[in-house]
């Protein structure tokens, strides 16, 4: 037995629409009069379809001209602790009887194909896991090799046995959804590495290249059912922030590549590009917004590739990508001239800064996180000059007039002897063109000004322009963002 919302082995949940209708009837001993909840599948989520109530038989007749949504449920009992026996919808009439005992191993089928493979194949595995275990248990007690060896072998071959039964199945009933829902659970077989005539492997990358290549080999990305299922979340989980190097351009390649493996329309392009979207949106690596504003642009500000998502939301996100656009990452900086002072007598670019690298940091004297930030970065900026590398701060403050004297006593006390520019009467727009949603905000500029990091932590900007200096030096971390800024996602 299994209870609600536990992890399932072989849950998937599919859509399909019958023109014929829906006949199924569903038959529990010992559960008389009882409550039945109908629920599915959706990504990683579970979701109630509806409630029932069994009659004096403990049965349960689902009958309409139009049928569920295809696909496996759950068939739920409350009275129970919410354990559960699972089961699918491929067929518009069919029959299962069970008892509350052993809902799988008292399962009788009729009338239907997809779930007699399905129990008889969960049936097999409950038998296989049984004499593995046995097996398992064998081999942690032996202490002769010889012993060990032979359990071994014998544990290979229920794991050969099993995956040649599952093969058989897949090639026997190509069509039905369980065979698709098998195949997709299928790892990729990654050939041996090429060798040279010596036997020396000549590329060592190429089979996690070969892997990630052929991942979805096994998944039918244009066929929605397989949406409906646990294993689908997870296997896109998978591949987009393991298989996949965590850096903004690689995400952008496969993702997309992924997307238009899919049918542009349907639920599973829906989804997959939905998520993809949202990941990007809530990353908190260095240089993600890259990945945010690619997809935006490219799907969520045409109503033609996105037409679920309404005027409001949309002109949210494009607002968004608009604004983050010109200060991403490789971006070429924007001009940026202010004043030194309050008075306007002094003003200083961006652009005259001559150095190979630039900090443009942006703050405010009444932010608390700024008080604490800036003196790590004046720390790092002084530890960097000592070293001998050419760098130089560019410092914009937020303020008005107010704050005038806090600001000159705060530089003085913590010996920002940098270039500190300040706009108190609002003659330049750049909180809105740089993006400035909170501070502090810290970019690093190469010498010809290209954006080589932004929303970067004050701790990180010495271990960051090190690794600048030279490649082979590994930053301590991946980088992550330093505020709470969050992009407009779909949720």
């Amino acid at each position: 037995m299994k209870k609600f919302f536990a992890p399932v082995l072989l849950a998937a949940i599919c859509q399909l629409s019958f023109a014929a209708g829906m006949n199924i009837k569903l038959t529990i001993k010992g559960l008389a009069n009882q409550e039945m909840i109908l629920a599915n599948y959706f990504g990683d989520k579970q979701y109630v379809k509806d409630t029932f109530k069994l009659d004096a038989k403990g049965s349960i007749t689902f009958k309409a001209d139009t049928s569920l949504p295809g696909g496996v449920y759950l068939a739920v009992f409350p009275v129970m602790g919410n354990k559960y026996f699972e089961f699918i919808i491929a067929e518009p009439t069919f029959t299962l009887e069970t008892d509350s005992t052993d809902f799988v191993g008292k399962m009788k089928v009729t009338g239907s194909v997809e779930n007699t493979l399905f129990y008889d194949d969960t049936k097999y595995l409950a038998a296989m896991r049984t004499k593995s275990d046995s097996l398992n248990t064998l081999y942690r007690k032996a202490t002769d090799q010889k012993e060990k060896d032979r359990l071994m072998e014998l544990l290979k071959g229920i794991d050969k046995e099993v995956r040649e039964k599952r093969n058989g199945i897949m090639t026997q009933y190509p069509s039905l959804f369980y065979a698709k829902l098998l195949k997709s659970m299928k790892e990729v077989d990654v050939p041996d590495f090429p060798r040279d005539a010596n036997g020396k492997v000549i590329d060592s990358a190429w089979q996690w290249r070969y892997y990630k290549a052929h991942y979805w080999d096994n998944v039918d990305l244009r066929d929605d059912r397989l949406l409906r299922c646990p294993i689908l979340h997870n296997k896109l989980k998978t591949f987009m922030s393991q298989t996949v190097v965590q850096n903004p351009d690689s995400v952008i390649v496969a993702g997309d590549d992924l997307i238009q493996k899919t049918d542009l329309k349907g639920d599973m392009y829906r989804y997959i590009l939905t998520y993809i979207f949202n990941e990007a949106a809530n990353s908190k690596l260095m240089c993600f917004d890259g990945a945010y504003v690619f997809f935006g642009k490219k799907y969520f500000c045409d109503d033609r590739m996105t037409p679920w998502i309404d005027t409001a939301k949309r002109f949210k996100i494009c607002d968004r990508v608009k604004r983050l656009e010109p200060v991403l990452c490789d971006k070429k900086a924007q001009r940026l001239i202010l004043w030194t002072d309050s008075t306007e007598t002094e003003w200083r670019s961006l652009y005259d800064v001559k150095a190979k690298w630039t900090i443009l940091a942006f703050w405010d004297p009444d932010c608390s996180h700024c008080k604490k930030e800036i003196p790590i970065l004046a720390e790092a900026y002084h530890n960097l000059k000592k070293k001998g590398i050419s760098v130089e701060v560019y410092s914009p403050t937020i303020m008005d007039m107010d704050n005038y004297k806090d600001w000159i006593e705060f530089i003085k006390k913590n010996n920002l002897d940098w270039i500190n520019v300040c706009d108190v009467r609002r003659h330049s727009n750049f909180r809105w063109e740089w993006d400035i949603q909170s501070t502090p905000q810290v970019y690093i500029l190469d010498a010809q000004k290209n954006i080589k990091a932004r929303r970067i932590g004050a701790d990180n900007i010495e271990d960051y322009i090190l690794h600048l200096e030279d490649p082979t030096y590994r930053p301590k971390s991946l980088l992550k963002v330093n505020d709470n800024d969050k992009q407009e996602g779909t949720d």
